[in-house]
C-alpha cells in the first residue's frame, strides 16, 4: 500500500475521529462496551425466561451431553458447549436458565473481543465501537445466534479472539501473549472444526506481510503450539479413534449428488464460495453501500488506509484474510468436489470483515449525519429483532415463531408422568427434545435420547435398579403401544413387560392456538430393572 494513502487515512482523525467523540476513550470505551454488551444480552435473556423453560434446539443435544464431562461426547462436534454446561449445571442444575448463561456468556464475551481487536486495527475507540456495533446488522449475529446455535456461538468468540491474539502477539512478542494466541486457537478447536478453514484463511493473511509473518517464525510459536494442544489434541484423539465416518459425515453435508455431474457440482461449490459469504454479511453490506457508496470505490476497497509499521499493516491483515476465506472456500470444492457452503458456517471466515468495511467507511470522510443515520438503522434493526422475538414468545404461530419449538408443553408432559408412578431409573427419549427438556424436570434421571446412538451415559452403579420410562411423540393415528423399536433393544425386551404402565398424552402448546395448538406424545413405564439403573 503506498505511504502517502497510509498517512492520509491515519490523518483523518484530526476532524473526522471527532465524529464519534461522544464515545469514551481507554478503559472507559473498553467499560462502557462491556455494559453495552451486558444489556444486550440481558434483554434478549429477560425477552425468553419469562414465557417458557423449554430448551431451545440445538441446545437439547448439548443439555443431553452435558450428564457427563468427557475428551468426548460425540466425534461429529466438539465438546465445549457440553463442558461450559455440566459446570453450570452444578450450580443452577438443567434446564433454560442454564443454556442461556452458558450461550449468552459467550456471546457477551464475542463483542468485548471484537471491539479489543477492532481498536487494534482501526487505531480509534469510537470506530472500533462502531464496527463492534455493525456486527448488529448481520442477521447470522443479530438473529440466528438468539434462535438456537450452540457451537456456533463459540465460533462468535473464537473468531475475533484469535484476531485479538495475533495482534497482541505480533506488538507485544512476548511469550504470554504468544501463550494467549494458543488459547485462543483451543477455543476455536474445542468449539467447531469449521474454525480451522477461518484460521487458515489469517494464517495465509498473516504470510503475506512481513511483521505477521515474523509471528508465524518466532521461536515463542512452539509456545502457542503446546498450549493449543495441550487443550484441544485428547478431543481429537478421542474423536479420530472412535471409528466415526468424519468423510462420509462431511460428505453428506456439503454434497449435492442430485445436481448430476462433476463440472456442475463444482460450478455450483465456487458460486457458492462467493454466494454464502455474501449472504452472511446481509444486510450490513446493502446498508453500507447505500449510506456510505462512495466507500465502496474501486481504489478505496483496495486501500482503505492502515496504521501499520515495520511490515505488520492490520487493516491489511483483515483485507487479505477476508479475501483468502473465500480462497480457503474454494480449495475444497476444486479438490473434493463440494458442491455447497451455507452461510450460517461462514463465522470463522467472515466475522472479522465488518472491521475492514468499517475502515473502508472512515477513509472517506463520512459526515455526522450519514454516521448518525448508520447507527440508527443499527439501533432499528436491533429493537425490531428484539421485539419480534418477543411476540414469538407471547402470540406463538408460524408468522412469528415457525416450529414454535420453544412452545412445546414439556413441563405439562413431565407432570403426567410423575402421576404415572417414574420416580427415578432412565428415561428412554424418542429424540433429543424430548431427553433434553425432561431432564430440566428430572435432573436425576438418566437421559438417553434414542436417536443419538453414539452417546450412552453411563449407568449410576449406586442403584440396584431402576425404571424404564419410555416417551415419544405420538401421531393421530398411531397406537400409544407401538414402542419405538430402539426402546426396546435398549431396554433389552421384545414387547411390553408385564406390569408395565402405557398412557398417550395430548397436551396444549404454551399460548399457542389453531390447529396445531397440541402436541400428543405417549409413554411407557416399565418395572424397575438393572439395565435402566
Amino acid at each position: 500500500m503506498p505511504r502517502s494513502r497510509s498517512a492520509s487515512a491515519h490523518a483523518i482523525g484530526t476532524r473526522y475521529d471527532r465524529l464519534l467523540h461522544v464515545w469514551p476513550e481507554g478503559w472507559s470505551a473498553l467499560a462502557a462496551v462491556c455494559v453495552f454488551a451486558a444489556v444486550y444480552v440481558i434483554a434478549h435473556m429477560l425477552v425468553r425466561l419469562p414465557f417458557t423453560d423449554v430448551i431451545a434446539v440445538d441446545w437439547v443435544g448439548e443439555t443431553v451431553y452435558a450428564q457427563t464431562i468427557d475428551w468426548g461426547q460425540t466425534p461429529k462436534y466438539p465438546p465445549l458447549p457440553a463442558w461450559l454446561l455440566w459446570v453450570v449445571h452444578q450450580v443452577t442444575g438443567p434446564g433454560a436458565l442454564s443454556t442461556l448463561i452458558v450461550k449468552y456468556a459467550a456471546l457477551w464475551g464475542a463483542f468485548v473481543a471484537y471491539f479489543l481487536a477492532a481498536r487494534r486495527v482501526l487505531k480509534h475507540d469510537g470506530w472500533a465501537v462502531l464496527a463492534t456495533l455493525s456486527v448488529l446488522l448481520l442477521f447470522q449475529v443479530a438473529w440466528n445466534a438468539h434462535e438456537g446455535v450452540t457451537h456456533t456461538i463459540f465460533l462468535t468468540l473464537a473468531a475475533p479472539l484469535t484476531l485479538l491474539a495475533v495482534l497482541r502477539a505480533e506488538a507485544r512478542n512476548d511469550l504470554l501473549s504468544f501463550a494467549g494466541l494458543g488459547v485462543a486457537i483451543a477455543i476455536g478447536a474445542l468449539a467447531k472444526q469449521a474454525y480451522f478453514a477461518g484460521f487458515a484463511a489469517l494464517v495465509l493473511a498473516m504470510l503475506v506481510q512481513p511483521g505477521f509473518r515474523r509471528v508465524l517464525i518466532n521461536p515463542r510459536i512452539i509456545g502457542t503450539l503446546l498450549v493449543a494442544a495441550a487443550l484441544a489434541v485428547p478431543h481429537y484423539y478421542w474423536a479420530f479413534t472412535s471409528g466415526f465416518d468424519f468423510s462420509r459425515a462431511a460428505s453428506s453435508t456439503l454434497a449435492r449428488p442430485e445436481l448430476g455431474g462433476v463440472a456442475i457440482q463444482i460450478l455450483s461449490g465456487l458460486w457458492s464460495s462467493i454466494r454464502a459469504p455474501l449472504l452472511f454479511l446481509m444486510p450490513l453490506l446493502p446498508v453500507l453501500l447505500l449510506i456510505f457508496p462512495q466507500a465502496f470505490r474501486p481504489s478505496n476497497i483496495l486501500h482503505p488506509g492502515g496504521h501499520g509499521a515495520a511490515g505488520a499493516d492490520p487493516v491489511r491483515l483483515v483485507r487479505d484474510a477476508t479475501l483468502a476465506g473465500i480462497v480457503v472456500l474454494a480449495i475444497p470444492v476444486l479438490v473434493a468436489g463440494v458442491a455447497h457452503y451455507g452461510e450460517r458456517w461462514m463465522h470463522p471466515l467472515m466475522l472479522w470483515a465488518p472491521i475492514y468495511l468499517i475502515a473502508m467507511v472512515r477513509a472517506v470522510r463520512p459526515s455526522a449525519r450519514r454516521l448518525s443515520l448508520f447507527m440508527g438503522v443499527v439501533l432499528a434493526v436491533t429493537l425490531l429483532a428484539l421485539g419480534w422475538r418477543l411476540a414469538g414468545f407471547v402470540a406463538p404461530s408460524k408468522i412469528t415463531c415457525g416450529k414454535c419449538r420453544l412452545a412445546e408443553p414439556y413441563a405439562a408432559l413431565a407432570d403426567g408422568l410423575a402421576e404415572m408412578g417414574f420416580a427415578g431409573g432412565t428415561v428412554l427419549a424418542g429424540d433429543e427434545h424430548i431427553a433434553g427438556n425432561l431432564r430440566t424436570h428430572f435432573p436425576d434421571a438418566r437421559m438417553v435420547a434414542l436417536n443419538y446412538g453414539y452417546y450412552d451415559p453411563p449407568q449410576r452403579p449406586e442403584r440396584a435398579a431402576g425404571q424404564c420410562l419410555v416417551v415419544w411423540r405420538s401421531g393421530a393415528r398411531e397406537g400409544t403401544a407401538v414402542i419405538p423399536p430402539a426402546a426396546l433393544a435398549y431396554a433389552e425386551v421384545t414387547g411390553l413387560p408385564e406390569g408395565a404402565l402405557v398412557q398417550a398424552f395430548r397436551l396444549p402448546k404454551l399460548r399457542a392456538s389453531g390447529p396445531e395448538a397440541s402436541s400428543r406424545f405417549a409413554a411407557v413405564l416399565m418395572p424397575a430393572a438393572e439395565r435402566c439403573r
